[in-house]
């Protein structure tokens, strides 16, 4: 047999990239970062070894792990800085390229693979989704208006459409401003371009203006998607701050507060850190649930008496963002049992813990 001098080279290097990126630091801090008890703790320590980091490639993946563990804790507003900073980070793509995971990698190194994977584009989206989440709209199209416009990706550039869509409607105060989005998610629902984010697109117009046919649409073409099983009562909608956000017509979310069923999983992450984030929702460090954030006082205002309607002493907090807009939370604070928030859900409310 002969021998394949070329095919020799690219196997030794590749299984020493993979041996030489096993020992890296990255993997040593997640490694760590997997074993630390609480999500605050767990934050510090990857920032700070980012930070600290001497490889770019190390660099890089612990601030998207950092981001990517923050927006499981719903610390939007950190995991957008993360992001960002992980894709202002340039690595060698030949060596990412020529990285190969091995089928029995240990879990920390199967995060490293998935993070360094991740392009530049990709990190800056994942920036844009948690500025959006934390209410930062023009946080978010700062990121969108940087240099992931050049991208040639299709997925990227039908995500830049739908992230400056739900820009806009971060911002709408009323129902009327709500018409231009409307009119684009409409137009972006039979663009063949749009097919990657075609679930989320149909599901903004059901959520927002009680589209029956893009809930009919989703149903029928994306039966198995999370946005389908959300219109049609299986899981309940991930009650992220975005869309308290968004003013909606009629009663589109009447599944939404389905108790028994679960929520939406985020698009990120991986580890164990998941169901500390998750879990923690029960324990005793959770002081409030937030009902609603507004941009407008009297729909908080309006929010607060439907609470105290259905006997929940509800109340409004003002929360003034790095962006000058000032927001309205209304919240009910936690009982010594931590039963609120059952108790919000079976009375018809979205609400999601304040630590």
């Amino acid at each position: 047999m002969r021998f394949d001098l070329k095919h020799f080279l690219i196997s030794f290097i590749a299984l020493n990239l993979f041996s030489i990126f096993a020992q890296s630091g990255a993997v040593k801090v997640i490694d760590k970062a997997l074993d630390i008890d609480t999500v605050d703790e767990t934050v510090s320590y990857l920032v700070k070894s980012a930070a600290e980091a001497e490889q770019n490639c190390d660099k890089r993946v612990l601030y998207a792990f950092a981001g990517s563990v923050q927006e499981q804790a719903s610390l939007y507003s950190a995991a957008s800085a993360s992001f960002a900073k992980a894709a202002s980070i340039s690595v060698d793509q030949e060596t990412v390229n020529a990285f190969i995971l091995k089928k029995e990698a240990k879990a920390s190194e199967k995060i490293v693979y998935s993070m360094l994977k991740k392009t530049s584009s990709i990190l800056v989206l994942d920036a844009v989704r948690c500025s959006l989440n934390a209410g930062e709209s023009k946080t978010a199209m700062n990121y969108l208006n940087s240099s992931v416009r050049n991208s040639k990706d299709e997925k990227i550039q039908a995500k830049i459409k739908l992230y400056e869509v739900w820009a806009a409607l971060c911002d709408a105060q009323e129902e009327k401003d709500i018409e231009e989005p409307v009119a684009l998610l409409k137009a972006y629902s039979s663009m063949s371009s749009m097919k990657s984010v075609m679930p989320s697109v149909l599901f903004t117009l059901w959520y927002i203006n009680d589209d029956s046919e893009a809930a009919q649409a989703l149903k029928k073409k994306y039966p198995s998607s999370p946005e389908a099983n959300v219109v049609t009562g299986v899981t309940s909608l991930m009650p992220t701050p975005f869309w308290f956000f968004v003013p909606r017509k009629g009663n589109a979310i009447e599944y939404a507060n389905d108790t028994k069923a679960s929520s939406i999983s985020a698009e990120n992450g991986s580890s164990k850190k998941q169901t500390k984030a998750e879990t923690s929702a029960t324990s005793d460090k959770v002081k409030r649930q937030q009902v609603g954030l507004f941009g407008n006082k009297e729909n908080a205002e309006s929010m607060v008496s439907r609470l105290k309607e259905k006997g929940f002493n509800a109340y409004i907090e003002e929360e003034k963002r790095p962006s000058g807009n000032i927001y309205f939370i209304v919240v009910v604070n936690e009982n010594d049992k931590g039963t609120i928030g059952m108790q919000l859900k079976t009375a018809g409310f979205d609400c999601y813990p304040i630590f």
